[in-house]
Formats: C-alpha cells, structure tokens, sequence
C-alpha cells in the first residue's frame, strides 16, 4: 500500500478516470445541467483524487470521487443561485438490437414520461435514485455521499420508488403502446 505523500502513476489515474468519467460526468451533469460545467465539474474531482484523496481510498474510490464530485456541482448551483437534477435529453438507454422504428418511438416516450414524473419528485429522493439506479451504489456509500444515515437513504429510496409507482399507475392509464401484434378478437 502506499504511503500518505506517495501520487497515483499515470497508469492508475488513466484506469481510474476509464472506470468513472462518464458516471461522475452524468451525476455533475444531473446537478449542474450543464455539460461544459459537468466536465470541469470532474476534472476538478479527479485533480483533487490525484492530489488527495488516492493515497486514502486506493481500494475503493467510488464514495470519495462522488462526494467530492458533488459537492463541487452543488457549489457551481449555489454560484449561480439554481439546482436542477434531472433532464430529460441526458437519459441514456442500451440497444440490444436495432428496435423498429415505432420501438424507438414508444421506447423515448415511454422514457420521457418516466423522467417527468421523476422529475415531479423532492432534489433529494431524485439525487438517491440517480446514485443508486445509474451508479450501482450502495446504501452506505449514497449516505456517505450524501452526509445521512444509510436508513435514511433507504427510506428515500422506498418512498419514491412508490410515489412513482402511483404516480406512473394514475397516470400510465392513457398510455397506448404502440404494436405490430394484431389484436384476437373472440367470436
């Protein structure tokens, strides 16, 4: 292990920017909305892990790199006296296979829906959600993050996940799906 004054090596800041650009840049992103703030957002985060922080979390730098990363988005908000979190345009979804043109369609309404009433919900069970549900993190390293307990962060969790629920249930009545199925109709 390496001692306290020891930095990364080249190879080890290149691996470790690899893992977590895009994750910390989609998190800066959802609390600054802005792309170009986002980026120095991470830059920032990874020259404070250079000259801080890899020497203390070597073995797991996920909890560090996002709090920093957050709180130095939510000090760029704070500048500018404004703090949005989700944005419909930044959803990212995975292609399988090449969907039909309609699957496309449905699948980015369906989407958009999903995020607007994301959206209807408190910063703080938005920002839970986002930790655990993109970034695959524990309960632990979100209130770490955070700064709260990680019954707190479950609780946020359980609480929006079923106000979505209703709120996608009430609403989702309407939803049409589109389909190339014809329907059976019984004699």
């Amino acid at each position: 292990m390496r001692g306290p004054a020891e930095q990364p090596t080249a190879e080890q800041m290149r691996a470790l920017v690899r893992r977590f650009e895009v994750p910390l840049l989609q998190f800066a992103i959802r609390i600054t909305r802005d792309r170009d703030r986002a980026r120095d957002v991470v830059q920032e985060t990874f020259m404070k892990f250079q000259r801080n922080g890899a020497s203390l979390n070597a073995r797991e730098p996920a909890t560090w790199l996002f709090t920093v990363c957050r709180n130095a988005a939510l000090n760029v908000c704070r500048k500018e006296k404004r703090m949005i979190f989700l944005s419909e345009e930044l959803i990212e979804s995975r292609q399988d296979e090449q969907p039909m043109p309609f699957e496309h369609i449905e699948r980015d309404e369906a989407t958009g829906f999903l995020m607007r009433i994301i959206a209807t919900l408190p910063p703080r069970q938005q920002e839970v959600l986002q930790l655990k549900f993109q970034n695959d993190l524990s309960y632990q390293k979100i209130a770490e993050i955070t700064k709260t307990t990680a019954n707190n962060v479950g609780v946020l969790i359980h609480t929006a996940l079923k106000t979505l629920r209703q709120r996608y249930r009430s609403a989702a009545k309407d939803f049409i799906p589109f389909s190339t199925k014809s329907p059976k109709h019984e004699p």
